[in-house]
């Protein structure tokens, strides 16, 4: 199972998502910021396979697995009671 980090600088940060085992890593950085009104933050992640695949030639297809992955494990640990809206090349965690 993939595990993440969340680094927070300030009202932003990044995002690891890690997986493999201790002597091969592979890890993907998303960069994150809080938002306002109902948006608690925003992800941000490549838009197209292309630049995936550019980015990450060890994930090559499977962008939206590791994404929506990363995603729900972030709501999970920062804000349970959020929801995930989707927009193309975000993900906002939103309260009701």
């Amino acid at each position: 199972m993939a595990k993440i980090n969340i680094i927070t600088q300030g009202r932003s940060g990044k995002i690891q998502y890690i997986e493999g085992s201790w002597f091969k890593k592979n890890t993907c950085e998303f960069y994150w910021e809080f938002g306002g009104g109902d948006t608690v933050a925003i992800i941000n992640f490549p838009k197209d396979d292309t630049e995936w695949g550019a980015k990450y030639p060890w994930a090559v297809g499977r962008r939206m697995d590791i994404v929506k992955d990363m995603a729900e494990q972030v709501r999970k640990k920062q804000a349970p009671s959020s929801m995930l809206r989707w927009e193309e090349g975000s993900v906002l965690l939103v309260t009701e």
